[in-house]
């Protein structure tokens, strides 16, 4: 190995703003916001709230609603009670019943809503950052070129291998079947690239973004879900258990709305985002977090209609690689799926 790779990111998330990071916290920026479209408010009442959230050191909305002062905002106290590195052991956790809240990207969360978990999906909070890098010396400068090669995969059960079957299935490719996905650790990729022993590998931010940059000589990046209508689209999505949301829906209105304003924040205060979580990543540099950051689609909050069409699109996708019955309905399974706590 050529290089150390990153360090697990820490649980670090503390109520209290930094100093110095930004001028404009929840308070100012929530009072430049207009009010066009009236939505439920909560109800106010101080509240703690336990949430789930994948690689969370790393997560740079979460960071911001915790020490800008959203969550404090509207009055919620939010724990993370473990570490979980994907949305697959994230849901689970929801699934046991360990948390009631939990964040995961949306195609991790529609097989488990499918399979019979009682939950709902309540606001897309960010997009994607998935990146496929291809080896240099590989000679791969079309998708359809990595059919029959070998692919790594850094964790079968993230999101990354699936988003990359279903771009190339859109253009009439079977990866999921045509392509010798490898499971390989993050410190073992460049040496499996120098050898030859892979062609390529999936991932994301931000260890993808630490490959590419640790790497240059190795790896180069060929699509990704920062272009097209790829980047218009939301990834990872609060959802909730069925329960809490009975219990206490006014908890899920607070959590939702200060996810929102987080998640506006964060896409146009993108340097201060980085300064956020650089503690917790510590191989990479604050600059290269910063431009890691700017090189990411746009941070656009997904709730109601729009949430439901996104998660229909999604549906009709996992169909395409199978993962669905073709004879669903993508429109009313996505009705199912999603609910708008700030129109009820």
């Amino acid at each position: 190995m050529s290089a150390q790779g990153p360090l697990q990111t820490r649980r670090h998330f503390l109520l209290a703003g930094m100093g110095g990071v930004a001028a404009l916290g929840a308070g100012a920026f929530l009072a430049t916001r207009s009010r066009h479209h009236p939505h439920k408010q909560p109800d106010g009442a101080y509240r703690q709230i336990k949430i789930g959230w994948p690689n969370s050191g790393a997560a740079p909305v979460l960071a911001v609603a915790a020490q800008k002062d959203f969550f404090a905002h509207y009055s919620l106290d939010v724990d993370l009670p473990f570490a979980t590195i994907n949305g697959e052991d994230t849901i689970n956790a929801l699934a046991r019943g360990d948390i009631p809240y939990a964040v995961a990207p949306a195609l991790t969360w529609l097989r488990h809503l499918h399979a019979g978990l009682n939950a709902q999906l309540l606001i897309g909070v960010q997009p994607g950052n998935f990146r496929l890098l291809v080896r240099r010396s590989s000679g791969i400068t079309r998708l359809d070129q990595l059919m029959g090669r070998t692919v790594a995969v850094m964790d079968q059960n993230a999101a990354d291998k699936l988003f990359f079957a279903i771009m190339m299935r859109r253009k009439g490719l079977d990866a999921m079947n045509h392509i010798n996905w490898l499971d390989l650790p993050l410190p073992q990729i460049d040496d499996a690239a120098r050898t030859q022993r892979i062609d390529a590998v999936v991932a994301h931010d931000y260890q993808a973004w630490w490959l590419l940059k640790t790497f240059p000589d190795l790896f180069i990046e060929l699509a990704g879900s920062s272009t097209g209508h790829y980047a218009e689209r939301t990834s990872m999505v609060l959802g909730a258990s069925s329960t809490v949301l009975q219990d206490d829906p006014d908890a899920a209105i607070a959590l939702v709305l200060a996810l929102r304003d987080a998640a506006r924040w964060t896409d146009t205060h993108r340097d201060d985002a980085a300064t956020l979580i650089a503690p917790n990543i510590s191989d990479l540099s604050a600059a290269s977090i910063r431009a890691m950051l700017h090189s990411e689609p746009a941070i656009r909050p997904v709730i109601g209609k729009s949430l439901r069409e996104q998660v229909a699109q999604y549906c009709d996708e996992l169909q395409l690689v199978e993962l669905l019955p073709e004879t669903e309905d993508s429109t009313a399974l996505a009705r199912h799926y999603s609910r708008n706590v700030l129109k009820e």
